[in-house]
C-alpha cells in the first residue's frame, strides 16, 4: 500500500500541482489579454489545459522554439494554445452578439 510519503507519489503529486498552476496561469492571462466576453466560472483554467494540449502542436506545426519547461510541458506552448483558444472564444462571443449597426 503506498503512503503519502513516498517519493514517487509525491513526485507525481507535485508534477500535477506544476501543470495545474501553468494551464491555471496561461488561462487567466489569454482571458486578460483578449477579453473574450465569455465570463463564465472556471472557462480559463479550461482554455489553459486545452493550451496545453494544443500548443505544442501548434508549435510543431510552426516550428517555434518551444521555449522552458515546467513539469515536462512547454510554458510558451501553453500560452500560445491559450491564445488560440481564447480567440476562437472571442470571434465566437462577436458572432453570437450579431451586427453592431
Amino acid at each position: 500500500m503506498e503512503t503519502a510519503y513516498e517519493p514517487a507519489l509525491m513526485e507525481q503529486a507535485w508534477n500535477l500541482l506544476q501543470l495545474v498552476t501553468i494551464a491555471a496561469l496561461a488561462g487567466w492571462t489569454a482571458e486578460r489579454v483578449l477579453d473574450t466576453g465569455v465570463h463564465s466560472r472556471g472557462l480559463p483554467f479550461l482554455s489553459g489545459l486545452f493550451g496545453l494540449y494544443i500548443g505544442p502542436h501548434l508549435l510543431d506545426l510552426t516550428g517555434c522554439p518551444s521555449g522552458p519547461m515546467i513539469a515536462g510541458e512547454p510554458v510558451l506552448a501553453a500560452f500560445a494554445g491559450a491564445l488560440v483558444i481564447g480567440g476562437f472564444l472571442k470571434l465566437a462571443s462577436l458572432g453570437a452578439a450579431g451586427p453592431r449597426w
